[in-house]
């Protein structure tokens, strides 16, 4: 929705601001009104349009019970409206908490839940009109009964004191209320050409205060505007759906191979189990031990991320250790960067591998493991020192010795394998996310276990980044009705996509096993701090369940996309479900990952 007013945002827009521009901002208009009730023509008049007009909505057409249609306006680009069935439940007034400017309409007197939905918008510092349709109709009835009596002004203004009074009987009387009267099939009479006046005033007053609509999706890239621009002069909406499923495609099956090495008993294992979440008793654990128990490269993918993959490395302790016949034995090619583990000092071993990965082109990161082995060792010294100071005397001298080797640029994170998430881990996550290639850091920051807030907020963020493709593909898609819904989409990909979700924040079965078994709670304790309807399970039902109550910013991005991809303005005309898809899958991502934070705070009894 688009920010109040307020004494802090500028009066005025720029001056070579056209309307309609990134540098005004939209003015949303719902027009809302029982089905059937001549909302069509009420958008004809207010739009200034014939009857007969390309650009008019269509007169008789099945009334819709779905979510809001999308009908910009002709002349101001910048003035867009939307078309929503007035229904029972909460549906109406959760998709009008977006709107700026409120029309309702009926085709008769004004009720209770007219007036219910005016008091709401007001008390929210909307502006509210009020139109009765169908007058026309009104007219000629009378006329027919009245014959030689009828008289049209006193028909009019009896007709509009008739429905400003259910108003003022249902609570509406200050300030008094106005009320157009619109004609069925002439929209240019009546109090048409009034009510397009009355909403291009409120046009000209809301552009000067409401932010730019670009303002919240910085996430769409010009690149991927173009592209899109691009793919639909080429192919249509066919090659639009082909290309935009091949983006989403390539980000969701990126493979990440990532090589684990260090001289043996350094716990190479132990750190490729925590990393993937696990415990070195857990199923699909790697095998540890006091000896060396990996003899050639043994791969481990994270669970629910089979493309994602630690491969546990032989160790490198020989004294007739060669890091070229190392690095060939083991498969070089095959990794995206190497983890280089020590235990204790670096060594020459360790220095030979980081050299021999340099050269052939590609990187390599420093893992000093087993510090809280260095810490409890200091903690019974007779007068031990602060933590961070043992930690500090560490991370100097793995300095000093890599920079006698010439390596003085490397990075080296302190970390153990049985607290995973203290120490440098932070540091050692936010450094492999920044260097990562794109497609390949979203596979590892979905793989990573959900050890902290952080992290958990970084998957949100990540994740709320394809939320419209995902919306586009699912609304352009060959579809199937759903139930109780106006619109169509591909449910499965929703399903796939949700489904994914809950994996991510750590919500299904399998995960919150772990977690409970890691944290040493009961399972259903966990359990009981997952709200959200996704969290608790998913299906067709649910997902139809969760269309049909979304909203939340869903009418914004359509407008987003209205004025930077032109092919849009014709699919939301069309009742295309992108925007009720982008609301649902923006809402469930909010929700999953409070989910997610309230069941880490439980685990572990604090915030993480």
């Amino acid at each position: 929705m688009n920010e109040a007013l307020g004494p802090e945002m500028p009066l005025q827009p720029p001056a070579d601001a056209s309307p309609g521009s990134r540098d005004r901002g939209d003015v949303l208009v719902v027009i809302v009104g029982v089905p059937g009730c001549g909302k069509s023509a009420l958008l004809n008049a207010a739009r200034g349009l014939a009857e007969d007009d390309a650009r008019a909505a269509p007169l008789g057409a099945p009334a819709s019970s779905g979510g809001p249609v999308l009908y910009p306006d002709p002349a101001w680009p910048n003035l867009l409206l939307w078309e929503l069935p007035l229904t029972e439940g909460e549906g109406p007034a959760r998709w009008l908490a977006e709107g700026d400017v409120v029309v309702l309409a009926t085709d008769g007197l004004f009720g209770a839940s007219h007036a219910r939905l005016a008091q709401e918008a007001r008390g929210a510092g909307k502006m509210v009109h009020f139109a009765r349709t169908k007058a026309d109709l009104d007219l000629h009835t009378l006329r027919r009964l009245l014959g030689g009596r009828y008289d049209r002004a006193q028909a009019l203004d009896a007709l509009r004191a008739a429905c400003a009074q259910s108003l003022v009987a249902h609570g509406l009387g200050e300030p008094p209320p106005v009320v157009f009267l619109v004609s069925g099939h002439e929209p240019q009479e009546l109090d048409g050409p009034l009510l397009r006046q009355a909403l291009v005033g409120d046009v000209r007053v809301y552009e000067r205060v409401l932010h730019p609509v670009i303002s919240g999706f910085e996430q769409i890239s010009e690149r991927e505007v173009a592209e899109i621009q691009e793919a639909y002069e080429l192919g249509g909406l066919a090659e639009v759906v082909t290309r935009v499923q091949c983006s989403l495609e390539t980000l969701w099956n990126a493979r990440l191979d990532v090589a684990v090495t260090g001289e043996s008993g350094a716990g190479k294992s132990t750190f490729v189990n925590a990393l993937r979440g696990l415990g070195d008793e857990d199923e699909g654990a790697a095998q540890t031990g006091v000896t060396e128990t990996t003899a050639q490269p043994t791969a481990y993918p994270y669970p629910g991320y089979p493309n994602v993959t630690l491969w546990d490395l032989p160790g490198i302790g020989t004294p007739s250790f060669r890091a070229d016949c190392y690095l060939e034995a083991v498969e070089f090619p095959r990794y995206d960067f190497f983890i280089i583990l020590a235990s204790e000092r670096f060594k020459e071993n360790h220095v030979r591998l980081a050299q021999a990965i340099v050269e052939q082109g590609k990187r390599f990161y420093f893992v000093r493991a087993k510090v809280d082995n260095d810490l409890e060792a200091t903690r019974r010294r007779k007068n031990p020192p602060e933590e961070e100071e043992v930690l500090e005397e560490i991370r100097r001298d793995c300095r000093e010795r890599l920079s006698q080797a010439g390596l003085g640029d490397t990075k080296v994170f302190l970390l153990s394998s049985f607290e995973i998430e203290k120490y440098d881990f932070q540091a050692f996550e936010d450094t492999l996310e920044r260097e990562l290639p794109g497609h390949k850091r979203h596979a590892f920051l979905l793989s990573l276990p959900n050890l902290s807030g952080a992290i958990i907020e970084k998957k949100r963020q990540l994740l709320h980044q394809e939320v419209w493709k995902v919306a586009l593909v699912s609304s352009l898609v060959a579809a199937v009705p759903l139930p109780g819904l106006a619109f169509t989409c591909d449910v499965s990909i929703l399903l796939r996509k949700l489904a994914a979700y809950r994996r991510d924040f750590g919500l299904d079965a399998a995960s919150l096993a772990r977690l409970a078994e890691r944290a040493g709670k009961p399972l259903e304790a966990l359990r009981a701090e997952v709200h959200s309807v996704l969290g608790r399970g998913i299906n067709k039902e649910v997902v139809i369940g969760l269309l049909g109550k979304a909203t939340g910013g869903g009418l914004v991005v359509v407008n987003f996309f209205f004025h930077r991809i032109p092919i849009y303005g014709a699919l939301a005309s069309g009742g295309i479900s992108f925007h009720t898809t982008y609301s649902m899958l923006s809402q469930c991502l909010e929700e999953l990952a409070a989910d997610s934070q309230r069941v880490l705070v439980k685990a572990f009894d604090s915030e993480v």
